[in-house]
């Protein structure tokens, strides 16, 4: 493991600083993977939250919530590209490749920060209620939903503009948002009633609640393939994972991933879902059968609670607050 790292160390400038060899508690255990490298992010050795990526542009987008900026990161030169300033307690991420735009949730001022990804700039910002978290965009209708966590629903924003498009009540204790373009909805997880709302993005109702039995927090949301038809939800107060079916509204089994779940990831071309957790578990699924099956789960490393995959590469990216004394994105691939 360490003679990995060091040779990332040689091979990439942004890499982690040769002679601060791993500890066994940031070595990274999960069976069928393995660590490609640990690429050093800038910034302090303070939370990182939500990531997104532009495949088309091979750019990663990832929040550093501790340090109130966003930091774009080149997959493919394996560098910094950019980091955005002055964005406090940045939580969720949404692309909007099409309007050149990144929006980002930020608490400290509970606000959709809205940035030019062009220019890697701060452009202009939105109030959206109370610690909003989870971002969406919907480009059938070009709004942004973002989660208000402290509050009772979701913020919707028109992404155009940045103006106030309304608000959807929903309960309390809200979890992510997430769009799916099959069934031209959107769908949050309401923690407080531990069910998935399913909202209009054009008349901004709620059309259906679908039960989470066995899932207690209903918090991350991620929709499957579309010819699947299914979403699945992490539930952070019981560490289970509950996968729903859209046309029915059926939940099925409550499987056990991570302590802490948070944020999923889903690989299409592998029909792998991947789900991180604040125990720094990260659990693979295989989703590609009409009901999840659990395949791997181990350790990422320190608070590996945030997941990304790149779909063609197929590598999977978590950033972590201090391994060696420096915040990295750690980088893995199966064996």
């Amino acid at each position: 493991m360490i003679g990995r790292v060091l040779a990332a160390c040689l091979l990439f400038a942004t890499a982690c600083a040769a002679g601060s060899p791993l500890g066994a508690s940031d070595a990274a255990s999960v069976p069928g993977y393995r660590v490609v490298r640990d690429v050093r992010l800038p910034g302090d050795t303070s939370r990182w939250d939500y990531q997104a990526y532009d495949a088309a542009a091979h750019l990663l987008y990832i929040a550093h919530l501790g340090a109130g900026e966003v930091v774009a990161f080149d997959t493919q030169r394996q560098a910094v590209a950019a980091t955005v300033r002055d964005v406090g307690g940045v939580h969720g991420l949404a692309i909007a490749a099409d309007l050149h735009r990144l929006y980002a949730s930020a608490t400290a001022r509970n606000e959709l920060a809205i940035i030019d990804t062009q220019r890697f700039q701060r452009v202009a910002s939105v109030p959206a209620g109370e610690y909003p978290d989870g971002v969406a965009y919907v480009p059938a209708s070009g709004r942004v939903f973002v989660s208000d966590e402290g509050g009772t629903g979701d913020t919707v924003v028109d992404a155009a503009t940045g103006r106030l498009a309304g608000t959807v009540e929903l309960g309390g204790d809200i979890g992510n948002s997430q769009y799916d373009p099959a069934t031209d909805r959107v769908y949050v997880a309401v923690g407080s009633a531990n069910v998935l709302a399913v909202v209009d993005h054009r008349s901004l109702r709620v059309v259906a609640r679908h039960p989470l039995p066995g899932c207690a927090g209903a918090h991350g949301v991620q929709v499957d393939v579309p010819e699947r038809h299914r979403a699945f939800v992490s539930c952070e107060g019981n560490a289970r994972l509950v996968a729903v079916d859209l046309a029915t509204g059926r939940a099925g089994p409550a499987l056990a991933v991570g302590d802490g779940p948070d944020v999923l990831a889903l690989d299409p071309g592998r029909n792998r879902l991947y789900v991180a957790a604040e125990s720094g578990s990260l659990t693979v699924l295989d989703a590609g059968g009409p009901s999840p099956r659990v395949v791997t789960r181990g350790s990422a490393g320190p608070d590996a609670h945030s997941v990304a995959v790149d779909p063609e590469t197929h590598i999977i990216y978590l950033p972590l607050t201090n391994v060696g004394g420096h915040p990295v994105l750690r980088e893995l691939a199966q064996s």
